[in-house]
């Protein structure tokens, strides 16, 4: 048996796990992460959960001058009756109450009284105007009718009355005529004197109702009706016109003529005692320039009194004209007048105070962990309110015991939700083949979690509202660690349980969410350092704004002071993510064994150990190398994959061949070893450069990503050339074909198919007489599709159209590469014996 078949067979043993020890590892790792689960769930539950805390001071102690000798914090979240806030909203509502007045009914009830005095001083006056009414139709005749005969003696009889002087108060003559005049079917009939017996036959009947043309009779007696006495109804009827009106205007309301020197636009409220009906409802608001004065109420008397006059004359079977009834109404009804309402203190101050009592009071919000009242200052009066408010929270809670226990179990069933969402997002989001294990990705979140939330329960002791806290900074790892869209999932989880932590805060849930996406979102591709500064800096500048919609949506009462802290915070927060990521992103990278662009960058320096030795040992596969990493970036680029880690495996990829450099066909300067061996055995040396090459990276101890392009650059692929010279030599045919192929495995990502195709490109597409853009392009399809027929991409999920994709890219770098060169000619036309010309005039 050959060196290199027992040399592999001696690694493939010593490598191949036992299955029993297989099953115990499985065994032993499930139990492991079992365990880890349950301490991360109690670190959790202990983070979240705050115990009540003995109270400083009593009731008694808040309202004296007691000062407190060490800051009162809340140990939960509440509200608490912002006393600025609500005394103002008070005073506002307050100075919407209009002033009351009231009106004066019983200067109302004194001027009506004076009215019906001035009536029943007119009707004492009736029996004799009735009298004399008599007298005067006893002395007429015939031939005057009886409207005239009253007419004239009421008249006489006014005329008579206004001589006296105590009558100069009351209405002129005219208007007493209409007051004094008796109702014409009520007066006694006349009886007028019999005719001349000779003119019997042509006279007519002694009555009233004689023709114009009747002989002239004196009037000798008056019948009077039986039970039928003399009656005013039109005077009656003026009574009640003059009394409904007057009281309607003085109930209404007549302000002074003082009222009001200024501010006529003053709302004013008007309360009545026993009212009109007509008034009954008219209890709303009125500016006061809008109540009538004396002179004013006097129009609106006269108004009522011509309407209501008007309505009379309709009504009364006298036909009599309404211009006489409002004047004779309003003569008695405008000398009482007055002005009748009154400011009303009494009902102001009681509406002004149901206003005050029934303003809403505003709220402000006590955040957990928040102080109250700090350590020997005195009490404020907002300082004051909210320890009482928070003493009497606090009195109608349960016991202490019992709070615990209700504490311990609603964290309890947070975190249970919180965990059961991690591990499903996990489970759900991830690359479907990511290089990282589920358990890995799942560890992460958990360490970089619970590491937030140690830091939130020491931070709450210094800070209370919890904007210190880097959840952002969290998010940001992650999507560098893993992928960006489980970093918005651990960011928001993170926001969830700080703002639990922090009793409930809605702020810090908002801010956390908005920061975390924010951050997530712009390091989607880390290619520089700066990179983690642009998405720290975007996060920040997202977390003020969202701190400022927060602070106007519920805090618009908040002083500037407060928001100006809390935007400071923020600000902090944006900072203290800038120094934390650069700083662990290192450690957590070798802790999960999680390879990151950015270490990648570093392993693409090309004065690594690795690679100068390279370059100083095989310089022809240094230069391949080289080339192979341009040409396998395009490619990657050109499908959306890691264009840098197909660069950077392409470095490594072949440094197994620094082992034994003269097996490989660049590498040798003249001999030929592989015309003194066998198929077999050179084939298995070509092979060996692989599993020689990732002994070497992990003893150099290259990440992950650059050992799978190592191991997985030719997959299973056929060592064609010494396999088909084997069959060649060999007369019965009983070649192994497994001994002619590399060990694998096969491509598990685009990357390192994409440095399978390139590789195999490069080097073959040197034995290509005069290439051109057909020769190279039908040269890549050939490569492309003998390693599809090999069923080596079936692992790496390329489609058809990348690989088309990838071959035009790697079509047009090859053609790029092997551009012509102009042949300069020979300077020297004379040859020296001891110069050799060399193509190109170089010597």
């Amino acid at each position: 048996m050959s060196y290199f078949s027992r040399k592999g067979k001696m690694k493939a043993a010593a490598f191949k796990p036992d299955k029993d020890d297989t099953v115990h590892g499985e065994i032993r790792k499930k139990n492991f992460q079992r365990i880890l689960l349950v301490l991360i769930f109690g670190i959790w539950v202990a983070a979240l959960t705050h115990l009540p805390e003995s109270e400083v001071l009593q009731f008694d102690d808040v309202d004296t001058t007691v000062i407190p000798n060490e800051d009162i914090k809340s140990t939960i979240y509440f509200e608490s009756v912002d006393v600025a806030a609500t005394d103002k909203a008070k005073a506002d509502s307050v100075a919407k109450v209009p002033d009351y007045y009231r009106v004066d009914r019983d200067r109302v009830d004194q001027q009506i009284y004076i009215l019906r005095e001035k009536v029943a001083r007119i009707q004492e006056q009736r029996p004799t105007v009735t009298q004399a009414v008599e007298e005067a139709l006893k002395q007429s005749d015939s031939t005057q009718p009886i409207e005239e005969v009253v007419a004239t003696a009421v008249t006489e009889f006014t005329t008579q009355l206004k001589q006296d002087a105590e009558w100069d108060a009351m209405p002129g003559a005219q208007e007493l005529q209409l007051w004094l005049t008796p109702d014409s079917a009520s007066l006694p009939q006349r009886v007028f004197e019999e005719l001349p017996a000779a003119n019997t036959d042509e006279a007519a009947a002694a009555t009233d109702t004689a023709e114009a043309t009747a002989p002239t009779r004196k009037t000798i007696d008056l019948q009077r009706l039986e039970n039928n006495p003399v009656t005013f109804t039109i005077a009656d009827k003026l009574a009640q016109l003059a009394n409904q009106s007057l009281e309607y205007v003085l109930m209404a309301g007549v302000r002074s003529t003082a009222l009001p020197p200024n501010g006529g636009s003053a709302t004013i409220v008007i309360t009545r005692e026993r009212p009109p009906a007509e008034l009954e409802a008219a209890t709303g608001e009125m500016i006061l320039a809008d109540v009538p004065d004396e002179e004013n109420g006097r129009e609106s008397l006269s108004e009522r009194l011509r309407e209501a006059a008007t309505n009379e004359v309709k009504v009364l079977e006298n036909s009599v004209e309404w211009a006489q009834l409002y004047d004779a109404a309003l003569a008695l009804a405008a000398p009482a007048m007055t002005d009748t309402i009154r400011y009303d203190e009494a009902a102001t101050l009681a509406s002004r105070q149901r206003a005050r009592e029934a303003t809403q009071p505003i709220l402000r919000e006590i955040d957990y962990n928040q102080i109250i009242q700090r350590d020997g200052q005195r009490w404020s009066e907002q300082s004051r309110q909210d320890y009482k408010t928070y003493l009497e929270i606090m009195a109608t809670e349960q016991e202490p015991a019992q709070r615990i226990w209700g504490i311990l179990v609603a964290n309890a069933i947070l975190v249970l939700l919180a965990m059961f969402a991690l591990h499903h997002a996990v489970t759900m989001l991830r690359p479907s083949r990511s290089p990282e294990s589920k358990e890995t990705q799942l560890n992460l979140a958990l360490l970089l979690i619970s590491t937030c939330l140690v830091l939130g329960r020491l931070a709450y002791y210094f800070e209370s509202s919890g904007l210190l806290i880097p959840i952002a900074a969290v998010a940001i790892l992650y999507s560098i660690l893993v992928n960006g869209r489980l970093g918005t999932m651990i960011g928001a989880l993170g926001a969830l349980l700080i703002s639990a932590q922090y009793n409930y805060d809605w702020r810090l849930l908002l801010v956390g969410i908005v920061m975390s996406m924010a951050g997530v979102m712009n390091i989607y591709k880390v290619r520089r350092r700066s990179d983690i500064a642009r998405a720290a800096f975007t996060s920040t500048i997202f977390g003020i704004v969202a701190m400022i919609a927060a602070t106007l949506a519920i805090d618009f009462n908040a002083t500037l002071d407060l928001t100006a802290q809390r935007l400071a915070l923020v600000l902090l927060n944006g900072g203290i993510g800038l120094m934390i990521i650069p700083g662990l992103l290192p450690p957590l990278e070798r802790l999960f064994g999680i390879t990151t662009d950015i270490q990648l960058l570093e392993y693409s320096d090309l004065n690594n150990e690795v690679l100068g030795k390279l370059a100083i040992e095989i310089p022809a596969t240094y230069a391949h190398s080289l080339m192979l990493g341009q040409l396998a970036e395009a490619a990657s680029d050109a499908i959306g994959a890691n264009g840098l880690k197909a660069r950077v495996c392409a470095y490594y990829h072949d440094i197994g061949k620094m082992k034994r450099p003269e097996y490989f066909c660049e590498n040798q300067t003249g001999e030929n070893i592989h015309d003194d061996l066998s198929p077999r055995l050179s084939a298995r040396a070509i092979a060996s450069h692989v599993t020689q090459g990732a002994e070497m990276a992990r003893d150099a101890h290259l990440p992950k990503p650059i050992l799978d392009g190592i191991l997985e650059h030719h997959g299973t692929c056929k060592i064609g050339f010494f396999h088909q010279l084997a069959v060649e030599q060999t007369k019965h045919g009983d070649v192994e074909e497994g001994d002619y192929r590399y060990p694998g495995p096969r491509p598990q990502s685009p990357e390192t198919a994409i440095l399978m195709i390139c590789d195999a490109v490069e080097s073959g597409v040197r034995s290509i007489k005069n290439p051109n853009e057909e020769r190279v392009r039908e040269f890549v399809d050939k490569i492309i599709q003998s390693r599809s027929e090999d069923r080596q991409f079936d692992d790496c999920d390329l489609t058809l159209k990348q690989l088309d994709t990838i071959a035009d890219v790697v079509t047009q770098r090859i053609v790029t590469s092997l551009h012509g060169r102009i042949a300069y000619p020979d300077a020297h036309k004379e040859k020296d014996d001891n110069i050799i010309s060399l193509p190109g005039g170089g010597a």
